[in-house]
């Protein structure tokens, strides 16, 4: 019990990869930190996919407590809501946490010269909290209003 705790504490320290990849050779702190972005930005990539596949957005109408919510009593509003979580707006508003979340994270970094800098822990570890953040910043950005200005921005910006 206690090694498997140990193991899991691992996750929010910069030995996070140990968990996964134990039988792999061992590699530096920055190299598996690279791995572990491009996971990120796999995961990211596959979500806007599964965002745009041609069938979740009836899919989501069989949910009843997403888009026949009583919450919502004007059904325009009830289709508004789940076609909000589908299509290329989604996939925009996916695209843009995950540039807010490595914007954010360049900018930590701005000046860390070598893995001795205390930063460079920061860019190293603490995954758990760095998955955390990007959902955080994934679920907060559909909730940012859509209308002509946001959705002529993000098309630009795209």
């Amino acid at each position: 019990m206690g090694c498997c705790l140990g193991t899991l504490a691992c996750c929010i320290g910069s030995a996070a990869c140990s968990l996964c990849c134990s039988c792999c050779p061992s590699c530096k702190n920055s190299t598996s930190s690279r791995i572990v972005y491009a996971l990120f930005l796999l995961i990211g990539t596959i979500m806007s996919l599964i965002f745009l596949a041609p069938g979740l957005r009836d899919s989501l109408d069989k949910i009843p407590a997403l888009c026949k919510s009583t919450l919502f009593s004007d059904p325009i509003l009830k289709k508004k809501t789940c076609d909000s979580l589908v299509g290329y707006g989604s996939v925009y508003r996916i695209c843009f946490a995950m540039a807010s979340f490595f914007f954010l994270f360049m900018v930590l970094m701005i000046k860390v010269d070598s893995s001795k800098d205390p930063r460079a822990k920061i860019q190293n570890g603490f995954w758990l909290f760095k998955f955390l953040i990007i959902v955080g910043i994934v679920v907060g950005a559909f909730f940012i209003p859509g209308g002509p200005g946001l959705d002529g921005a993000t098309f630009e910006q795209g």
